[in-house]
């Protein structure tokens, strides 16, 4: 028996209606999706559960999106791992650094049509 392709993502935001607003929509383009409030929750759940997908908000407490979009672009075990950060304003530097790191910038305002692009670019 062939088993299903499944593709998987993370949402990391601490706002509770913006993840969850990004989880359904996932989920409802197919995905096995899990939402989560903090980068520092995310650290020991990639050690043990391999993401297609990460999409964080870039104005988290503690460890905030951009912080952690460098962390995993310097660490090659999840290199690999596609990251949208979702921010409030996307400026030409923040756009430049998140491009560097592998990030794919969505405005806050604008996620579901931005997340569909970003998402009709994946193989």
């Amino acid at each position: 028996m062939k088993l299903p392709n499944f593709r998987t993502a993370l949402v990391i935001a601490a706002d509770c209606d913006l993840r969850n607003s990004v989880v359904q929509h996932l989920k409802h383009e197919g995905w096995i999706v899990h939402g989560i409030t903090n980068a520092e929750h995310a650290l020991p759940i990639l050690a043990h559960l391999p993401y297609e997908l990460i999409i964080v908000d870039c104005e988290l407490p503690g460890i905030d999106g951009k912080d952690f979009v460098r962390l995993l672009h310097n660490a090659r075990e999840w290199r690999a791992i596609r990251l949208v950060a979702l921010t409030n304003c996307i400026s030409a530097p923040l756009a430049t650094e998140l491009a560097h790191r592998g990030a794919f910038p969505v405005r806050k305002e604008a996620w579901s049509e931005d997340l569909s692009h970003c998402l009709g670019t994946l193989p």
